[in-house]
């Protein structure tokens, strides 16, 4: 198993942070030290920056505020891509030696995307259909991913789009996950005409029986996990089709893939429990799947 991580560039900067991000055992933990030792500060405040971002709209009640927030760090990002951050995170983003080669960072697009998305879940916590949650995928988990590409170094067109695809997947796998948790939270991760189409109503996913789950939840649970994996599977054959520099390059993203595509194949089956409790795959096993990525076992 991998060593103990040195101690990030990041450590002193981010003193305050509650938690280390990613989580030691999480699936971003794994997929992060899949990557070149030289890159893992910069990829690492990418993902300390989504969590700092994306915290907002679950901690701040008030829309008015949580919105103002992010349209603040819409303001700090513009400001820090241009020489002049103000806020811890993106001071210590400036003092990474990564900067020497600003092409690797993802430009200010793929910052605001996110942002953007994030603004959706203050105001909205039903979607209508199913195009439109998928829109809102591309733009936080989808970008996300696309932005992860570029500070890998596979920044062409085509890597782009696929680390795009391969995100959106992850958003949806992560959206089954936690589906019961965050219908109970207020916000209902599965369209309105996907649950007419199965004859399930929101609140039986906010507040679901404890006894028997609705009639068209198995129909409405394979729906959902084959739609992730179809888009996990889509965006690893793009992945598989770019040149092989690329391809090993996004090898972190490769792992992420594999740990979802596990995790959806235990969720599939464990029936209506999700309604009800995370379905987490032990450190352990993420850990060997990684490994597998790596040998080239799982491709």
């Amino acid at each position: 198993m991998n060593s103990t991580p040195s101690p990030s560039p990041l450590a002193a900067p981010l003193a305050h942070a509650a938690a280390p991000v990613p989580r030691p055992g999480s699936s971003l933990y794994y997929a992060l030290r899949s990557s070149p030792p030289a890159l893992r500060p910069a990829l690492q405040m990418w993902l300390q920056w989504w969590h700092e971002v994306s915290r907002i709209p679950l901690e701040v009640s008030d829309a008015g505020v949580a919105e103002s927030k992010l349209q603040w760090w819409a303001q700090e990002v513009r400001d820090s891509l241009a020489g002049q951050p103000h806020h811890p995170l993106m001071q210590a983003r400036a003092a990474l030696p990564a900067l020497a080669e600003p092409s690797i960072w993802p430009e200010l697009a793929l910052w605001t995307q996110q942002l953007e998305g994030l603004i959706h879940l203050v105001h909205q916590t039903r979607w209508l259909d199913d195009a439109a949650l998928q829109r809102h995928n591309r733009m936080s988990t989808g970008a996300a991913l696309e932005g992860a590409a570029c500070i890998l170094g596979a920044s062409s067109v085509a890597a782009r789009s696929a680390a795009c695809l391969l995100g959106t997947g992850l958003r949806q796998s992560h959206q089954v996950a936690r589906l019961g948790l965050d219908a109970r939270l207020g916000w209902v991760n599965v369209a309105i005409d996907v649950l007419q189409t199965h004859d399930v109503k929101a609140h039986q996913l906010s507040k679901p029986d404890a006894a028997q789950a609705p009639a068209g939840w198995p129909g409405l649970l394979q729906h959902l996990t084959e739609q992730a994996r179809a888009s996990i599977e889509q965006g690893l054959a793009a992945i598989q089709a770019l040149p092989p520099a690329e391809v090993e390059a996004l090898l972190p993203l490769r792992v992420l893939a594999h740990i979802h595509l596990t995790q959806l194949q235990e969720i599939a089956g464990k029936g209506d429990r999700i309604l009800h409790e995370r379905v987490l795959l032990t450190p352990l096993r993420k850990w060997w799947i990684g490994q597998r990525v790596r040998w080239g076992w799982l491709r």
